[in-house]
């Protein structure tokens, strides 16, 4: 079967539903199909920690598939709702919705290539403005991340975005008109903001080229059967809200995978017994928060927190920031607490009234839903009511 010429709209494939046992890696995951072990492709290579967890049900596809590979991930379901992961096929809903003259930014302009190059870069549409023959060039970005009423882009930290907003950017400079859609892929949906929690570079950008490039965001709906786009509602982009947000300044979790038990001597709470396992350290730093977190992950350094001497010990560390100008800390670490975490207690907490900002996990906590949430709330889905109240 050619894969290409199954990429279109209306999605009027075979679907059927499984559940995720795991990601296997960016691309490929290992599904349920009613007891049978099967594996799909995953055309997304985002983190999609919030998405991918176990048990989360897929909507897969095998007349999108080739090869060794049985089956495609179309989408999954979070809220109630089928959320689009292929993201191949974002481009494939607004070139036909722009054709059906169901975007109202983009009822003047008709599509008039896909995938064109401009000097060495390629962009996912070139439009063309029907009344006065003027080009625009129009980048597509597929937009998962979201709580709440709140979305934001991306889930990774991406170069490759930050580069299409600057090359558009310089088009511009040449007098041709260009933009860049975030297209979010759940209907509720009211706010959309770059996620400068996880790409600070990004969210700068985002705002450099604001005056420039024109950004937009749309929250599409599907029908019941997945098969069509149900509902297209434009989505606010709060700059002046984004512009004070972004200061590098916060709170952060640690997420730190400890091989073999240890006993180390940590500062004044001297002799200490640390699990096989992972841990997760709750921190603040409300000037450079950047520059605490890269602290944290050299191996390398004087000893001045309880957390250096674990730290030194950990064979992977991952870092998860939160970019606020709220104190935030010691309530961020009795959710993880409630979370499932195990205190390790007096550790981290000299200067304030907790029991611990550590936490002992014997599983991976970004496989843990109560962590994963507590995460999204903290870096999204508190936002909602600063929102709506600005």
């Amino acid at each position: 079967m050619d894969t290409l010429f199954m990429l279109n709209y209306p999605f009027d494939y075979t679907k059927i539903r499984g559940k995720l046992i795991e990601r296997i890696n960016r691309f490929v995951v290992r599904v349920d199909i009613e007891g049978q072990v099967k594996e799909a492709y995953l055309a997304n290579p985002g983190r999609l920690w919030e998405l991918m967890l176990p048990g989360t049900e897929l909507l897969l596809s095998p007349d999108l598939s080739k090869g060794k590979i049985p089956y495609t991930v179309l989408a999954c379901r979070k809220e109630g709702q089928d959320i689009l992961l292929h993201t191949h096929l974002t481009n494939k809903v607004v070139r036909s919705l722009i054709d059906d003259g169901k975007l109202p930014a983009f009822q003047s302009y008709r599509v008039v290539k896909e995938e064109p190059a401009y000097g060495r870069h390629r962009f996912d549409l070139l439009l063309e403005n029907m009344n006065t023959g003027e080009p625009y060039y129009l980048e597509i970005k597929s937009n998962t991340l979201f709580d709440g009423k709140v979305a934001m882009f991306p889930d990774a930290v991406t170069g490759r975005g930050a580069n299409h907003l600057k090359m558009l950017q310089e088009i511009v400079g040449k007098g041709i008109k260009t933009g860049c859609l975030f297209v979010v892929m759940n209907p509720g949906v009211s706010y959309f903001m770059p996620a400068y929690h996880i790409d600070y570079f990004f969210a700068q950008t985002f705002v450099d080229v604001r005056s420039d490039v024109e950004l937009q965001a749309v929250a599409l709906g599907f029908e019941p059967n997945f098969s069509k786009i149900s509902s297209v509602r434009p989505v606010t982009i709060p700059l002046e809200f984004l512009q004070n947000e972004l200061l590098d300044r916060g709170v952060y979790l640690l997420l730190i995978n400890v091989n073999g038990d240890k006993t180390l001597t940590v500062g004044n709470l001297g002799g200490m017994t640390f699990k096989q396992g992972y841990y997760v350290y709750v921190g603040s730093a409300m000037n450079t928060l950047s520059k605490r977190i890269a602290r944290h992950k050299r191996k390398r350094k004087k000893k001045r927190w309880h957390i250096d001497y674990l730290s030194a010990e950990a064979s992977t560390i991952t870092a998860v920031p939160i970019i606020t100008g709220d104190r935030l800390e010691c309530e961020l670490a009795a959710g993880v607490n409630g979370a499932g975490g195990e205190a390790v207690m007096g550790f981290g907490c000299s200067d304030c009234h907790c029991h611990s900002h550590l936490y002992y996990f014997k599983e991976n906590p970004l496989f843990n839903a109560s962590i994963i949430e507590l995460i999204q709330h903290y870096r999204i889905g508190r936002l909602e009511k600063k929102l709506i109240t600005t």
